[in-house]
């Protein structure tokens, strides 16, 4: 078995009330045997879903996100200003 980890930020809209937040996840990536990719994705030192798949805003529990690369939602804030 390999495991490699990486670290991959994402920027996140809620559709439904505008929150935005930017998170930046610990991967442990591991490939088994047979070839089959796991991924343990972190926030700090505690394990959590893949923000991938059915992301929830944090404001108000939608599961209407747009999912970004990484400062867009930091760019988007100077622009309201």
């Amino acid at each position: 078995m390999h495991t490699e980890h990486v670290q991959r930020s994402y920027s996140f809209a809620c559709l439904d009330c505008g929150h935005g937040w930017e998170d930046t996840y610990d991967i442990d990536v591991t490939v088994d045997k047979y070839g089959r990719i796991n991924a343990a994705y972190h926030l700090g030192d505690r394990r959590v879903p893949s923000p991938l798949q059915s992301p929830r805003c944090l404001a108000c529990e939608s599961r209407t996100i747009r999912i970004m690369r990484p400062g867009r939602v930091a760019t988007a804030r100077l622009h309201e200003k």
